[in-house]
């Protein structure tokens, strides 16, 4: 990067430029303001001048005490050429002006603004007034002046800042993006070949999205390739299962084959839902198709009945409606709510009590479903929707009695409601349980890949 690309040498020469041309400009608009201007007397200022020196009562000459009697607005002065050297010398200067160039004047001296001389019977008027601040071209207000000064370096100084905050912008954009799970950053684009500090941070930025994607990509591609090459050895092991047991006519060895068989059965389980999230985190349509979540989810409640059966556990609904429709892919959104159940009455206490509610927010249809359970602790809130995470140990399967898990299903509840476009998060109840709330979109939106 050569120094002259530098942001650093940018904002240093601009607020020195910024800086040089406002106290240039300044400095001459007040010269220019207080600066003496003459000009020809008009018509129309001649006529004024002859009404001001018939209807207003002259004011008595005293030196620079003249200045102090001033009214508000327009005053006349009356003198004769003999009282010249009584008179304030801006008012003695004026009429030295006029008398040069033989003619009666309108213009500024030292401030104060004047016109005349008018002569009449050997008396001498000339009108004064005090700022009137009249432009040297045009007889605009030069107030403009200072004004435009104000306005030149705002709009520079807003132009600094949006040429350094644009390329922020698009950073902090691009790394939302990113936290999202979306690689697709091309609006940084724009930034690589800026030369500077922040074009070389872009730069970096997007080596490192590309590095991220690479190594996401392998992770996945690891996890489904070892997930498929357990599937074999796991199926010889079932087959010399079974035949372990015919040879073993009389049951000698069963506790040691049922041990074998629960084992077996465990890893052939974390392979499938392994499978199943990396098909999940794919690219994908969704299938969906509009159904009523009232019905769907007491229809799939009832397929764990016995799980509840066999725990007393109780369900209460909480329903805002009857009805309630949502475009949802229902396979998927089964595992979904399947994942979330099973998990709720993994960790309910016998007797306990599941209270589901489904209800509306806006244009989202919130579902909450909550157990009794012994809750999370609060800064593993989000956490247990990453995959392969799970709680501590207050909410551990021992003593359960349904086994454990291992921190997939959570992680596949989320990637199923971020492809519906809508969101899960989990939360500690007051006296005790967890709480796990849905948000789904009530109406279909177009498919954006995450």
């Amino acid at each position: 990067m050569r120094w002259r690309n530098s942001l650093f040498i940018k904002i240093f020469l601009w607020f020195w430029i910024v800086v040089v041309v406002s106290m240039t400009v300044a400095t001459l608009s007040f010269q220019w303001l207080q600066d003496d201007y003459h000009r020809p007397l008009q018509l129309r200022e001649q006529i004024l001048l002859q009404r001001i020196a018939e209807n207003r009562q002259p004011l008595k000459i005293k030196k620079r005490g003249l200045w102090a009697r001033l009214d508000p607005g327009w005053n006349i002065v009356k003198f004769e050429e003999s009282q010249l050297n009584d008179l304030p010398h801006d008012v003695a200067e004026f009429y030295e002006h006029a008398v040069a160039e033989q003619q009666s004047l309108w213009g500024q001296e030292d401030g104060f603004m004047m016109m005349g001389p008018l002569v009449y019977r050997d008396q001498i008027y000339i009108a004064v007034s005090r700022y009137h601040w009249r432009h040297s071209l045009d007889e605009g207000e030069r107030w403009l002046i200072p004004f435009l000064v104000v306005v030149m370096v705002s709009l520079m100084c807003g132009v600094l800042a949006w040429h350094l905050t644009s390329p922020i912008r698009r950073l902090q954009k691009a790394a939302k993006k990113l936290s999202a799970g979306d690689f697709d950053i091309s609006e940084l684009r724009s930034n690589l070949n800026r030369g500077d500090e922040l074009g070389d941070l872009s730069v970096e930025f997007v080596e490192m999205a590309d590095s991220l994607q690479r190594l996401l990509q392998s992770h996945r591609q690891l996890l489904r390739d070892v997930s498929h090459e357990l599937r074999s050895p796991l199926t010889r092991l079932q087959i010399a299962l079974g035949i372990a047991r015919k040879k073993d006519a009389g049951n000698t060895l069963q506790a040691e084959h049922d041990r074998i068989e629960r084992a077996s059965g465990q890893v052939a389980n974390l392979v499938t839902q392994i499978l199943d999230l990396a098909k999940l985190q794919q690219e994908g349509e969704l299938t969906t198709e509009k159904l009523d979540l009232v019905r769907v989810f007491k229809t799939w409640l009832q397929d764990a009945e016995l799980e509840l059966a066999a725990k007393h556990l109780t369900v209460e609904w909480q329903l805002e409606s009857e009805e309630m429709f949502c475009h949802i892919d229902a396979i998927l959104m089964q595992r979904a709510f399947d994942n979330v159940l099973r998990n709720a009455i993994r960790f309910s206490p016998d007797g306990g009590v599941l209270t589901l509610s489904l209800g509306r927010s806006g244009q989202q249809l919130i579902f909450k479903l909550c157990d009794q359970g012994p809750g999370v602790s609060e800064d593993q809130l989000e956490d247990i929707f990453a995959p392969f995470t799970q709680a501590d140990q207050s909410r551990s399967h021992a003593g359960s009695g349904y086994g454990g898990g291992y921190g997939i299903g959570l992680a596949m509840v989320q990637r199923i409601l971020n492809m519906h476009h809508g969101d899960v998060c989990a939360r500690n109840i007051a006296d005790s349980g967890l709480c796990v709330e849905w948000s789904l979109p009530d109406r279909p939106k177009p498919r954006v890949t995450v």
